[in-house]
């Protein structure tokens, strides 16, 4: 039989809860190997689903904010920078994942098609012994770890789909709302490549079921010390992140960009799947505690923070965060820079937007805020690194002022969300990091997701599923875990529903910013080319000194203009030209 060069199995030395080990065995280069015998020993067998864990994302693209309103970049030769100021066309777009995606989902097709029971064996186990058969038990934890790996990859491949929908998924120039080219099997290369897209729909009702089936075959959350469905596996799929990516692409799917109609009952199908995934893990008592899910933390040894549900691998000894966002004063290099525009989205300590605050004053604007912004943003006068040693100084003249010639913030804010706090500085001799991970999947978006949809189905107090909770109890049980107040929310947003919908996006944004999902968000809120969210102008604060020293807030400074024509992203050129079967999206 001829031999084939293995190039697409790269193994992962570190299987089980795939932690920031980087030791990888060579791809088998030199053909002594059939792709038959690759995928009949054991411990060959799991490459290619440990290549595509190892293809998930391990950081969080905080730079994306910076094509946003929520943010500037210092660094204005980057991509986002270029993003954010209407570069973005079909031959150039950051955001592209469609090879990779394609990629991820070939090798898991091919792994479905490996993976399968021999039932004429007794102990029943695929044709790959995972551990060697001692015992009974070793039959029974064989046939776990297979049912392990098929659910995994649906979730798998589910994810990578779902990646190329948020990008790419939108109306075309004829009116049709599409996806991506669904593709569930390995394709040859004597068969017909060149795809259409399917309609965004059906790609909508593959992923649900690629979802529903990791549903069936993972363990909901991974406990105890079984070695094939223990809490060593933490980092893998399981059912709660398969429930939360269902309830996900169900909430991109009713949102306004996507469903023209307003269809009501696709925002039902959002909270019902939500609702289901939030009741299968004990309600509301998630959102109890903040198990300092914000600054990532994963320093325990078994990686468990009760917000995470799904992560990327998890790097350690890392600083990458505080190298590029700490203010020079603290060795850092300011990149990326919370604009005026977020801040005010921080309402006042009673929950009040600062348009509707009697407690509001521009004069001292950062005063009787929602405890959160400080979490998140450092601005004049804040206190950073270990026992708080080092104050921020962006007045004019100050260490961490506007200096195009250093690594200042152009905002008059640095970032302090996501952020190790405890860091005394960066100094070479002194150099600090700590184990972190990309939260791809976790608790307060699956909350979040549940708010929205089932304020928009059933409005804020309805629970027509009988939960025991609604949109209200969530936003309310989300607040609290901060201190944050429910005065608004329960007095007045709770009774306007204009109101409500703005605070359930304004929570989001809040809550999941810097996290890559503010992006997508403002693209699947908007209806009919309406881009006013995607046009807005972009603001920082100047900070001076009058004559006695007292301190001038000029908080209007204007500092971008967006510029989005549309809310949907290219495909391009190049798979346009592969693929004359391929439709670009409306405005392309």
């Amino acid at each position: 039989m001829r031999k084939k060069y293995i190039w697409a199995i790269i193994l992962l030395a570190c299987f089980g809860s795939i932690t920031s080990c980087s030791d990888f065995l060579d791809p088998m280069l030199d053909g002594s190997m059939t792709e038959e015998e690759v995928f009949q020993n054991r411990a060959y067998f799991n490459g290619l689903l440990n290549t595509v864990y190892s293809n998930v994302p391990n950081q969080y693209n905080i730079a994306l904010d910076c094509a946003t309103d929520n943010a500037v970049t210092n660094d204005i030769g980057s991509t986002y920078y270029q993003l954010g100021n209407n570069y973005l066309n079909p031959r150039w777009n950051p955001t592209d994942n469609w090879t990779s995606s394609f990629l991820q989902i070939r090798r898991l097709n091919q792994f479905l098609e490996k993976l399968v029971l021999d039932y004429s064996n007794p102990y029943f186990i695929t044709p790959v012994r995972f551990v060697p058969l001692r015992t009974v038990q070793d039959s029974i934890d064989n046939v776990n770890t297979f049912y392990r790996n098929l659910g995994e990859t649906y979730f798998l491949r589910a994810f990578f789909q779902f990646q190329l929908l948020q990008v790419f998924g939108g109306e075309s120039y004829n009116g049709e709302m599409l996806g991506f080219p669904i593709v569930t099997k390995v394709l040859g290369v004597d068969e017909d490549l060149n795809l259409p897209r399917n309609t965004y729909l059906e790609c909508v009702q593959q992923i649900i079921n690629d979802c529903d089936s990791a549903i069936k075959y993972l363990p909901l959350e991974y406990k105890g010390s079984n070695a094939a469905i223990g809490q060593s596996l933490n980092g893998r799929a399981n059912g709660i992140a398969a429930m939360a990516l269902k309830a996900r692409t169900l909430l991109y799917s009713a949102s306004p960009a996507y469903n023209k109609s307003g269809d009501v009952k696709r925002w039902e199908q959002a909270a019902i799947a939500a609702g289901n995934a939030i009741k299968s893990i004990g309600g509301l008592s998630k959102l109890a505690t903040v198990d300092n899910y914000y600054f990532l933390q994963l320093n325990n040894g078994v990686y468990q923070i009760r917000d995470i549900f799904f992560r990327g691998t998890v790097q350690s000894n890392n600083r990458s965060y505080e190298t590029a966002n700490y203010p020079p004063g603290m060795y850092g290099n300011g990149q990326v820079n919370p604009s005026q525009n977020y801040v005010n989205a921080f309402p006042d300590k009673n929950g009040y937007p600062i348009e509707e605050s009697s407690l509001y004053s521009p004069d001292n604007p950062y005063a009787n805020r929602d405890p959160r912004l400080n979490l998140y943003v450092a601005v004049n006068g804040s206190k950073m690194g270990a026992n708080n040693y080092y104050t921020v100084e962006t007045f004019t003249g100050g260490y961490d002022a506007y200096n195009p010639m250093r690594n200042t913030s152009r905002t008059g804010y640095y970032l302090k969300k996501l952020l190790r706090p405890g860091v005394v500085n960066l100094i070479p001799s002194n150099l600090i990091g700590t184990a972190r991970a990309n939260i791809i999947l976790g608790a307060p978006e699956l909350y979040l997701n549940f708010a929205e949809a089932a304020f928009e189905a059933w409005g804020p107090t309805s629970d027509p599923q009988g939960y025991g909770f609604n949109a209200q109890k969530v936003l309310s049980m989300i607040l609290s875990r901060y201190g944050s107040s429910t005065n608004y929310l329960n007095s007045v947003a709770v009774n306007d529903n204009a109101k409500f919908r703005r605070l359930v996006r304004n929570e989001r944004r809040l809550e999941l910013s810097f996290e890559g999902h503010y992006f997508w968000d403002l693209r699947r809120w908007t209806k009919n080319f309406e881009v006013s969210a995607l046009n807005s102008v972009v603001y920082g604060a100047q900070i001076t000194r009058d004559g006695q020293g007292n301190l001038l807030y000029n908080l209007n400074v204007p500092l971008e203009q967006r510029k989005f024509s549309t809310p949907y992203m290219p495909i391009g050129t190049e798979e346009l030209y592969k693929a004359n079967k391929l439709v670009q999206n409306k405005g392309w």
